[in-house]
């Protein structure tokens, strides 16, 4: 069978209503699906549940076609209460299948996890979640609210949906609109649309629900999505809202949308505690939105475990995912890694047939993992040291450069929010221009040191230091310049403002190097010793943690006359990748014959390395 057969003239679902008649209805699907046909309609044991006829009519709008669906790498059925007919049917929705009894954490590749309800307690789910978080490996659950309602959600997963529809997201927590040709309903727009209608009339290939809420309700506004089930009218005694209690609905019931009515083949309820597990939830099952929405026609429900703080980074994360990145609870789960340490999202239904298609089009989306986490590194680098020098008394109030150093950290105290840090374009333009800033501060720096060596910044060692202390869990050893063993240690400030600095000291050469933490590496070699007159070489290596523009400079006591050529080098450094640069001092004539040192310096990122050699001039 194609992976995508429409027969617009099938019937796809087909309601069994007994266990008797399901089996062979089970077995006749099966044989089709095996020889490649689309001539035989997907069983759905409905039992007693007729509610679930109302979720099969809508999904005739919803499928126009049969598939094999992309299965799990390993399966397993909790719970002993479930039927041979529904493991059956739920046998071609993995490769593999496993034990309740194995050490589910310990297997590999993604996996399903078929079981009713009742049967998905925190003692055994959640490890396999937080595992499965760790590791970045997809957990898919299929169930229901009893084993009619859990045979509905295994049959949607053969359901194919080939016709085109939109992507749609409405957001009680979102106010900025979002250029897309996507429906984005953001906070500003909730209260001057009827929402109700516009989710309800028409079907979607994908929609999310953004805003606050608990197991029974998610509220947009003025309106609210809906848990309550028509299967709760004579269940057992359960935990209710005010509603279960006959004192009506907190919201007014025309603003009520009820999620299984909603004709998507994805829902996403990003609101808190929407899809508890079922010892941790607050309601019994005939207000759980999850469930609610299980037994709608929804191919893919995904909900929240407890609470979190979805928003607008992971709202148009899910418009621009594809399927390629892993299941969508995988892609907001990895969204919310730098807020929630576990997952905030289950999945319950595999990828749906109406996810993998292109993205919806829109100017903004997230930024790629990597971009994030370079971003993220270099503000919190720069706002440190840019502390350090304004805050902590190292430049004076009339420094050159302290009104340039004052505008650049305050645009990164005001940038620095997890809406820009998170998506493309807004970081991409913070990063542009920081770098630019950058750059031209270093330069400036670099300058005012080649012209001054005594310029209040490079007072930094001296005034950090005395800021601070070694840490003795960090200190080592390295080869001085002069071959024998230099200690290289880290220094921690003693309070916030002084930002860590690395030094370096020999028993002969005493403090040679010096540096602010995560700064360039600086390395020079040069002769002994030169005559007055002459000209001394010095060779200067440069390695910067990470890729971008450096400044490099050597300088000379200023008892000591002489020119140096060219004053600073500007190289470009690739991470991890060492550049070679050469400085000629030439030693005046009249130079006192004694021993001097001279500096090489290095900034990228206004951090500042130092490297400090002596040599001796000899007469002429």
């Amino acid at each position: 069978m194609n992976h995508r057969q429409a027969r617009p003239d099938l019937m796809i679902f087909q309601p069994v209503g007994t266990a008797a008649r399901f089996g062979p209805a089970v077995l006749e699907f099966e044989s089709a699906l095996d020889r490649g046909r689309a001539d035989t309609p997907i069983p759905v044991w409905v039992g007693s549940r007729s509610d679930l006829n109302d979720g099969i009519a809508l999904a005739a709008d919803l499928y126009d076609g049969i598939r094999r669906p992309p299965g799990c790498d390993l399966g397993v059925v909790l719970g002993t209460g479930v039927p041979e007919e529904l493991r059956r049917f739920a046998r071609p929705l993995a490769r593999a299948w496993t034990g309740e009894d194995t050490a589910l954490e310990a297997t590999e590749g993604s996996l399903l996890i078929v079981g009713c309800y009742a049967d998905l307690r925190a003692a055994v789910v959640r490890p396999v979640l937080e595992d499965a978080y760790r590791r970045g490996r997809d957990v898919i659950l299929l169930t229901g609210r009893d084993l009619n309602s859990l045979s509905w959600a295994i049959a949607k997963q053969y359901g194919e949906m080939t016709t085109e529809a939109p992507t749609g997201l409405f957001t009680e927590i979102d106010e900025s609109p979002q250029p897309t040709r996507a429906p984005y309903f953001h906070a500003g727009l909730l209260d001057g649309a009827d929402i109700r209608a516009l989710v309800l009339e028409r079907t979607w290939e994908r929609i999310l629900f953004n805003g606050h809420g608990t197991d029974d309700s998610l509220n947009l506004g003025q309106f609210t999505v809906c848990g309550l089930s028509p299967a709760a009218v004579g269940g057992p005694p359960a935990p209710g809202p005010m509603c279960a209690y006959g004192l009506g609905c907190y919201k007014p019931m025309d603003k009520l949308i009820a999620v299984h009515r909603v004709r998507a083949a994805e829902i996403v309820l990003s609101g808190c505690d929407s899809g508890p597990l079922v010892d941790l939830a607050s309601y019994g099952p005939g207000h759980q939105l999850l469930l609610n929405a299980i037994d709608g026609p929804a191919q893919t429900v995904v909900a929240a475990l407890s609470m979190h703080q979805s928003g607008r980074v992971e709202n148009l994360l899910w418009l621009d995912s594809t399927g390629r990145e892993g299941s969508t609870a995988r892609v907001l789960n990895e969204s919310l890694r730098d807020i929630h340490p576990y997952p905030s999202f289950i999945q319950a239904g595999l990828p749906s047939s109406g996810r993998g298609r292109s993205p919806a089009h829109r100017e903004a989306g997230p930024a790629p993992w990597h971009r994030q986490a370079e971003l993220r590194t270099l503000v919190r680098t720069v706002s440190a040291r840019l502390q350090g020098f304004l805050t902590a008394g190292l430049l004076s109030p009339r420094h050159g450069l302290r009104e340039r150093l004052e505008t650049v950290a305050e645009r990164i105290d005001s940038s620095a929010t997890r809406l820009v840090m998170g998506l493309d374009a807004e970081q991409r333009l913070l990063m542009r221009s920081l770098e630019a800033d950058l750059r031209s501060l270093d330069r400036a720096l670099a300058e005012r040191v080649a012209e001054d060596p005594d310029d209040d910044i490079m007072e930094f060692p001296r005034f950090f230091g005395h800021r601070s202390s070694v840490a003795e869990e960090d200190v080592t050893t390295t080869p001085c310049m002069c071959g024998r063993p230099a200690w290289r240690y880290l220094r921690r400030g003693f309070t916030s403002r002084v930002p860590d600095t690395v030094a370096l000291g020999c028993l002969r050469c005493g403090p040679i190097g010096y540096a602010l933490a995560e700064g360039v590496t600086v390395r020079g070699w040069a002769a002994d010793s030169v005559t007055a007159g002459g000209t001394l070489r010095v060779e200067a290596e440069v390695e910067g943690v990470r890729s971008g523009e450096a400044q490099i400079g050597v300088s000379v006591p200023g008892i000591l006359r002489a020119r140096i050529g060219p004053p600073l080098h500007r190289v470009r450094l690739r991470a991890g990748e060492p550049r070679r640069v050469g400085f000629d001092i030439g030693v005046d004539g009249t130079a006192v014959p004694q021993e001097y040192h001279y500096t090489v310096f290095a900034i990228q990122d206004l951090g500042i390395s130092v490297l400090r050699r002596h040599f001796g001039v000899l007469p002429a």
